[in-house]
């Protein structure tokens, strides 16, 4: 049975309480623009920016009666035609009221109207909002009777889920096993921990060290995204690889190498039998990685590419998925540290993105996406460097980045910093032993503004890679959609 859900940035959410509830006890609205992603049996419908009416639009505003203007109608017909768009009708009730008739009568003809001129999975849907609590539902192409939104995720320093008329709370059995968490968040914290649906993206050092701590919290769905095989070096730092890993080529050196999030999947499997470990051997410019993505709650970037990061950067701001980024450097000479830091990024709508932040350099993206004897044959004559350089890395401060990140999927799902976990970035100074917060504002404009909130109404810059049996990656130009469940 599909299922529907509203995404919202606080802001937003802030924002249209605000005008709706303006003159109260009289009604008020606002629209919002909205584009749609699928995700399994869940529909997203995930809101791009809010879109005020203006009170001389209001032509009759009441204690329980609102109209608005046919000017305030076109103008959102204009915007979300012009951008390609679906829309959320909104507006308020004094008391928790359901919808009317009235209301039932004017949403349908108002976006009757609109669905003419917007693009075909472009969604129509609607809110009401009042003190304590809201209704939501969504129209469908064809159908004269609405459906209900199941939930409204409202995307913040914390990931709160306001409730709707007639929801529950989603229950929950405490097992023993977690009974030490359950003191720290309680048992509805607990339940958000174990029901998230997490995705880590490359699994070497910090991934392996993240894949672990969120399977010991409990989470239950989790997908690894990787397609590097595993190297004898790869023991010192990759969480559950044994010596025989290590050994494996040696002995039997015809064997191809086991890929690492296999070895990782087996280790995590052994830890929590009961929960659904995923795996996904691409990169993560490949469509079907991005695709695997996208029905996922939170995403952990920890692939060590600028290509790969680009992309899930776009994918957390065009799809409203929450995305937490983290590396380590470590500067060496002769055998010698002289520099070593760690970094923790969370991606959210309202926070600035990777490249608002110029962490992520166009060269070295173009330079990671050329095929590999290419991209070699350049790397020999100077024109690309550090795209094959191997880079130190030490596990310990690997692990307490990987802890620091997971600390920050903690609050975004359970709140437990307050206001004191509105979190942009983590320094993390290993010679100092010292961690402290960035602070830095989106850029405008830039690709967590562009696509925001578009969902598969944009393409995404994906490609289609082709392995050989040779085992040899060599990569197709071609920009992709993510192509989306019927």
């Amino acid at each position: 049975m599909r299922r529907y859900r509203l995404k919202i940035s606080e802001e937003d959410y802030q924002e249209l309480q605000r005008l709706v509830f303006a003159d109260l006890p009289k009604e008020a609205g606002a629209f919002l623009l909205a584009g749609s992603g699928s995700a399994g049996a869940v529909e997203n419908i995930l809101v791009r920016r809010v879109v005020p009416v203006a009170r001389e639009h209001f032509i009759t505003q009441h204690e329980y009666r609102l109209e608005v203007s046919a000017q305030a109608v076109n103008g959102l017909v204009a915007l979300c035609e012009a951008n390609g768009i679906g829309a959320v009708i909104c507006h308020s009730h004094p008391e928790a009221i359901p919808y009317s008739p009235s209301d039932d009568h004017g949403e349908r003809r108002i976006l009757d109207v609109l669905r003419e001129f917007i693009p075909p999975g472009a969604p129509t849907a609607s809110l009401l909002l009042y003190p304590g609590g809201m209704d939501a539902r969504v129209w469908l192409p064809g159908s004269r009777r609405p459906v209900p939104i199941d939930e409204v995720l409202v995307i913040g320093r914390a990931i709160r889920r306001p409730l709707l008329r007639g929801a529950r709370g989603a229950g929950f059995s405490a097992s023993e096993i977690y009974s030490r968490q359950v003191l720290a968040f309680g048992t509805e914290g607990q339940c958000l921990v174990s029901s998230a649906k997490t995705a880590v993206v490359g699994i070497g050092g910090t991934g392996s060290a993240c894949a672990e701590q969120l399977v010991r919290l409990g989470v239950k769905d989790l997908r690894l995204i990787d397609f590097d095989r595993f190297e004898s070096s790869n023991l010192t730092r990759v969480y559950g690889s044994v010596w025989a890993d290590a050994c494996r080529r040696l002995r039997w050196p015809w064997r191809r190498p086991l890929l690492k999030a296999e070895i990782v999947r087996r280790h995590l499997a052994r830890i929590s039998p009961e929960a659904k470990i995923s795996l996904v051997s691409a990169h993560a410019a490949e469509t079907r990685a991005a695709t695997a993505l996208l029905d996922r709650d939170l995403i952990f970037i920890c692939t060590d590419d600028h290509w790969g990061r680009s992309v899930v950067n776009q994918i957390s701001y065009q799809y409203l998925i929450p995305s937490i980024n983290l590396g380590v450097r470590i500067d060496s000479k002769n055998g010698e540290i002289f520099g070593a830091s760690g970094g923790v990024d969370v991606l959210r709508p309202g926070l600035p993105c990777l490249w608002c932040k110029q962490f992520l350099s166009p060269d070295r993206i173009a330079a990671e996406s050329m095929p590999v004897g290419e991209r070699q044959r350049r790397a020999q004559e100077g024109y690309v460097e550090g795209v094959t350089t191997p880079a130190p890395s030490v596990i310990s401060m690997n692990t307490t980045v990987a802890g620091l990140a997971v600390s920050t999927f903690l609050q975004l799902l359970t709140d437990f910093m307050g206001e004191q976990g509105s979190v942009s970035r983590l320094n993390y100074d290993v010679l100092s032993g010292t961690v402290s917060r960035g602070v830095s504002r989106p850029a405008n404009p830039c690709v967590c503004s562009k696509f925001r909130g578009f969902g598969r109404l944009r393409p995404l810059p994906t490609v289609d890679v082709v392995r050989p049996q040779g085992g040899v990656a060599v990569t197709t130009f071609r920009v992709n959609s993510v192509p989306q469940p019927q």
